[in-house]
């Protein structure tokens, strides 16, 4: 397939058809996201693979759980927000719990170039938050997830990048510790991706022209 052709043809998918993501499949699209480019070559990530169903609900009550823990501590300032927040987590438990696989991408701190530096010469904290503000780390996890996003479509399947659930990331982290012993030290969840085979018909949002988002120096 024609690069741009799978990039234009990449969605985040939200409906899946019943069947599995073969084990060959599934290394190719782990190997993509190995190849990701990164800062430092620091290669600053992993991918904990989960195929069991029983372990993605338990992910999904945990976060449905912490939804409802921040739902209910906004109730009394304002019963409709807490409501619609109540509602957020359907938006990514309930479909991802249609999709085979579920990648749970976790991430190690990365220090920008500058860092160590600034400290030693002692500038000021305002200096250094600015060097985290472009957050280099989480760029190369972003190039590792659009790499496996973009193999997955050339295989023909599909998937969805998902970092909605972020909030419930130290009870995601514990549901995975306690229940299959994982834990890496140092690392922390970035995000999670789910694969699988894609319903048909589904929509993207529209992009921004070209114009709106580019300007040319020559």
């Amino acid at each position: 397939m024609d690069c741009m052709e799978t990039i234009r043809k990449r969605q985040s998918i939200r409906k899946f058809k019943k069947g599995e993501v073969t084990q060959d499949a599934l290394l190719k699209i782990l190997e993509a996201g190995r190849l990701a480019p990164s800062g430092k070559n620091s290669q600053n990530w992993h991918f904990l693979v989960i195929r069991n169903r029983e372990l993605m609900e338990k992910i999904a009550a945990a976060i449905v759980a912490k939804n409802d823990e921040i739902a209910t501590a906004m109730d009394s300032k304002d019963r409709e927000k807490g409501d619609r927040f109540r509602k957020f987590a359907k938006n990514f438990t309930l479909f991802y719990l249609g999709a085979p696989v579920l990648i749970v991408v976790y991430a190690t701190d990365y220090y920008p170039t500058g860092y160590h530096e600034y400290r030693f010469a002692e500038y000021p904290e305002s200096a250094i938050d600015k060097l985290f503000q472009r957050n280099p780390g989480m760029q190369s996890i972003g190039a590792a997830i659009e790499n496996m996003s973009l193999e997955a479509v050339e295989l023909g399947y599909g998937s969805c990048w998902m970092t909605g659930q972020n909030y419930a990331a130290d009870e995601i982290e514990k549901v995975l510790e306690v229940e299959t012993g994982f834990s890496k030290e140092g690392y922390f969840l970035a995000c999670m991706l789910a694969i699988g085979i894609p319903e048909d018909g589904a929509k993207s949002p529209g992009r921004k022209d070209l114009s709106e988002i580019c300007t040319f120096i020559d």
